[in-house]
């Protein structure tokens, strides 16, 4: 069975209404607020095509930034988390490491 990646969707943008598009760009994709500034999820190659389009119609490149990180099926697998463990059981049923 073949599996979509997994992303983070990291963003650090100035202005308000921004923010919002860029939120709801991801979600409307299918990506999980796991921190305020950062969203996961699994994407297909068109997904992620069409969400780096959206975004670039709304991102200002002089004062925002955008990263979409890939993190390949078997590296999500290693994932470790510190603190508070966020619910990522609809990206991979897989155990994962967890160091609190």
């Amino acid at each position: 069975m073949k599996h979509d990646n997994t992303y983070y969707a990291v963003y650090d943008v100035a202005a308000d209404d921004t923010r919002q598009a860029i939120i709801r760009i991801l979600k409307d994709g299918g990506l999980v607020r796991i921190q305020k500034s950062v969203f996961c999820g699994r994407m297909s190659a068109q997904l992620k095509k069409d969400i780096l389009e959206n975004i670039k119609q709304v991102i200002d490149k002089e004062t925002d930034s955008f990263f979409l990180v890939m993190n390949c099926h078997d590296c999500f697998k290693k994932f470790i988390s510190m603190g508070q463990d966020p619910n990522f059981t609809y990206v991979d049923e897989t155990n994962r490491g967890l160091v609190f």
